[in-house]
């Protein structure tokens, strides 16, 4: 099954990186029950070409974006073992700032994009009930680059983690934030402040 979509293309090769990212938040909710792996990658494309129709975010925008997406699940994993020794105001805090974050995010890279195609290329099942779905993104630094989204099946297909340039974005959040962690003695209350910091 091949689906091509337009998709503004992303100026830099670090922007590429935010594309996981962004496209990952975006898929989070995608998935309807009996869904397939590659519908909601297409769903994802779909929202994000839908966001974009002005090549701008606006605050309300990525908010809108944000009312259907995971952000909760997401925002536990980054956060590994760190999670269940927070208090519930604690995570309740940090729930506060990566839902900043992630609406910073959206708005430095995905509207950033001109031109450029997303293309649909192949779905690998890894185990009944977890896929890899492979896209190709054309147009972007007048080069191609493979985008592979992982997605699993727990009543109705859904994207957990997209790869863009050998990062997995999840993956790739949880050991930054822990490095921060790691370099500031463990203070969650610091990591907290400088995520949601993000302008």
């Amino acid at each position: 099954m091949q689906v091509l979509k337009s998709l503004p293309a992303l100026k830099t090769r670090h922007a590429l990186t935010g594309l996981a990212l962004s496209l990952a938040l975006l898929a989070q909710p995608a998935a309807a029950s009996g869904a397939t792996p590659e519908a909601v990658v297409e769903t994802a494309v779909d929202r994000t070409l839908s966001a974009l129709q002005d090549s701008h975010i606006s605050d309300q925008e990525a908010d809108e974006i944000l009312k259907v997406i995971d952000v909760e699940r997401v925002a536990q994993f980054t956060m590994g073992r760190h999670w269940r020794g927070m208090d519930e105001a604690t995570q309740a805090d940090f729930m506060t700032a990566f839902r900043s974050f992630a609406r910073v995010q959206l708005r430095e890279y995905l509207a950033d994009f001109s031109e450029a195609e997303v293309e649909i290329l192949r779905t690998v099942e890894r185990k009944p009930g977890d896929a890899i779905v492979t896209t190709k993104v054309s147009g972007v630094d007048n080069k191609e680059h493979m985008v592979s989204w992982r997605v699993n099946d727990n009543n109705g297909w859904k994207v957990t983690d997209i790869e863009a340039m050998g990062l997995w974005f999840a993956i790739e959040q949880r050991a930054q934030f822990q490095a921060m962690l790691d370099n500031n003695g463990g203070d969650v209350s610091q990591l907290i402040e400088e995520i949601g910091s993000a302008t």
